[in-house]
């Protein structure tokens, strides 16, 4: 295009360049050659790099709300103020003037509104089988389940939380300019407004979404990112997973691995913030597992072919001698030991291969 500003050109700044390169991103594939030269623009500098991802994270958070009046009449103010802009790319850049406009006057004043319910840095915690729900300055509530650490901050305009252990319920109340981070693991879940559930269990992390979309972010593991480090070359851009979930589908990962992205049922995982916890066919020792999260009496499963047994029912967390009770009038099992502090299950030989085939329901 003859007469058009080009990102290439050396004597624009940074921010500059990365609106025009945004801008041609958001309404058109780039061809071969515009790769190339996107991405030696990219690798040219930290500043590049930084430009570019601080106006996609921008575009992310902002994208809501761009057909808002006030937002579009900003817009219309800056294509007119900025000569740039009318060098015959107006229309291939009103994403990026967008956030120029958006920058400049819509931004600050959500901006003082923000600042003035913003989250404070404070430290949640639950005990063991407790659960309680907190109500954010900014509006956003978050459901602490049992033995469970959650601390809030304000950091560069995001609304930022640390689950460092235990797991959480997050009902995100809706701000489109500043994103809801919570931190967890090592990785990040970044919401606007919406519903999930975050898990840390030792090396096991799990999001749950209920209703709208997060993203999920985290470094490429080690032996990864050194492989991609190699092909790309020296000065490339750190390298993340991310993935953008929606709503009925869980994200889970053990240590280092690769994340796995699979569909679920959002309130049947999530049951236990209504006080109750539901099994489909889950194996009898991984029901205990989870039982026992709740209670200061363990259940204790004496022998891996009743452990296996799947189960299925309705049960109330910290009441593990009611479960072991139903269990035991269900003929699924038998109590071979009984103290304040553990209940040990054995099975019952004459039952075995019925419930293996069939699955028991009880609840």
């Amino acid at each position: 295009m003859t007469g058009a500003a080009d990102p290439r050109d050396t004597a624009m700044s940074p921010e500059e360049a990365a609106a025009l390169w945004f801008g041609r991103r958001r309404v058109r594939e780039l061809g071969p050659e515009e790769l190339e030269a996107f991405a030696a623009w990219l690798a040219e500098s930290d500043d590049n790099r930084i430009a570019y991802d601080t106006l996609d994270r921008a575009w992310r958070g902002v994208e809501p709300i761009r057909n808002d009046p006030r937002v579009m009449a900003l817009r219309e103010q800056a294509l007119r103020r900025h000569s740039i802009w009318r060098r015959g790319l107006a229309p291939m850049l009103a994403a990026a003037s967008l956030l120029l406009a958006v920058g400049g006057g819509w931004m600050g004043w959500q901006q003082g509104l923000f600042f003035s319910h913003q989250l404070q840095t404070r430290a949640f915690h639950t005990g063991h089988g407790e659960r309680t729900t907190i109500t954010l300055p900014d509006g956003s509530q978050v459901t602490l389940n049992t033995d469970t650490v959650v601390r809030t901050q304000a950091i560069d305009g995001r609304r930022q939380v640390y689950l460092d252990k235990g797991q959480a319920f997050f009902r995100v109340a809706k701000d489109p300019v500043h994103p809801f981070v919570v931190n967890a693991a090592g990785r990040t879940v970044t919401a606007v407004g919406t519903a999930f559930d975050v898990r840390v269990d030792h090396d096991r992390f799990a999001v749950t979404l209920v209703e709208g979309k997060v993203r999920v972010e985290a470094p490429v593991p080690e032996q990864a990112a050194a492989a991609v480090a190699s092909r790309a070359g020296p000065g490339a851009p750190l390298h993340l997973q991310s993935t953008e979930m929606v709503a009925g589908t869980q994200l889970e990962a053990a240590g280092d691995t690769a994340w796995k992205l699979l569909p679920v049922d959002a309130v049947r995982e999530t049951s236990w913030t209504r006080g109750q916890l539901v099994f489909l066919r889950r194996p009898l020792g991984e029901v205990v597992d989870e039982l026992n999260r709740y209670s200061s009496t363990q259940i204790v499963i004496g022998d891996q072919s009743l452990a296996d047994v799947p189960i299925t029912g309705t049960f109330t967390p910290g009441d593990n001698a009611g479960f072991a009770a139903a269990v035991v009038s269900y003929g699924m099992a038998r109590i071979d030991q009984k103290s304040d502090d553990t209940i040990r299950l054995v099975s019952r030989p004459a039952v075995e291969a019925r419930q293996k085939s069939s699955g028991a329901g009880i609840g």
